[in-house]
């Protein structure tokens, strides 16, 4: 009984013991204010080199087994090459950006990337070939995180909301690539299939110049 009686008076003036604030308004942007022309374009560029990422997480050994009639056990040595280089790469990536500047790390990234991603669309041999997917992923291991850093470093709209906004349309890259690949490959090959992100890093390294043209070098 004491118990009820209890819980009803603490019902009846907990409010009035409790202090309220009147809601704060805040004078940053909207959401809608992060869909500027220029986060679309980072995003459409997040999306084409983590669509990269996508293929060669899900088809690199997959491509070797295909192109080169290796076994599986060997095959596999594709992704690890790739994943090795992209490692590395994410290491040192923050002082070769300090030292020659994001925009630079952005095109010559994606242009090593090209080169690898070319070889290992073209060359008869294994060596080659690995050799290939272990410069695409040293290519492509800096150029992400520029992006999303451009993002968080635009003038307009939040930070928080460019960014969540660069890396939402990058993932869904990462998620859409693989099965992208795999429509292509099943109508010719999987290393006809090797054009698109090869497409893909090129106009990364066409765009570069303007993706990031007020991010900070740190």
């Amino acid at each position: 009984v004491a118990g009820v009686v209890a819980a009803a008076v603490v019902g009846r003036a907990g409010p009035r013991l409790v202090r309220t604030e009147p809601p704060i308004r805040s004078s940053s942007p909207g959401p809608r204010a992060g869909y500027s022309r220029r986060v679309v374009l980072l995003g459409g560029v997040a999306f084409a080199l983590m669509l990269c990422e996508g293929v060669a997480n899900d088809w690199s050994a997959l491509q070797v087994q295909e192109r080169l009639g290796s076994p599986e056990s060997v095959a596999a040595l594709a992704f690890g090459a790739f994943s090795a280089t992209m490692t590395i790469g994410r290491f040192v990536a923050d002082r070769v950006t300090a030292r020659f500047g994001s925009a630079a790390v952005i095109r010559y990234g994606t242009l090593v990337a090209a080169v690898g991603i070319g070889a290992v669309a073209l060359s008869p041999w294994l060596v080659l070939t690995l050799a290939g997917w272990a410069l695409f992923g040293l290519g492509l291991s800096g150029a992400l995180p520029q992006l999303f850093s451009a993002a968080g470093n635009l003038d307009s709209g939040s930070p928080g909301a460019n960014m969540s906004r660069v890396v939402g349309l990058g993932y869904l890259g990462f998620l859409a690539g693989p099965a992208c690949i795999g429509w292509i490959a099943e109508a010719t090959s999987l290393t006809t299939a090797m054009v698109v992100p090869l497409a893909c890093v090129l106009l990364a390294a066409l765009l570069a110049p303007v993706l990031t043209p007020t991010a900070p070098t740190r």
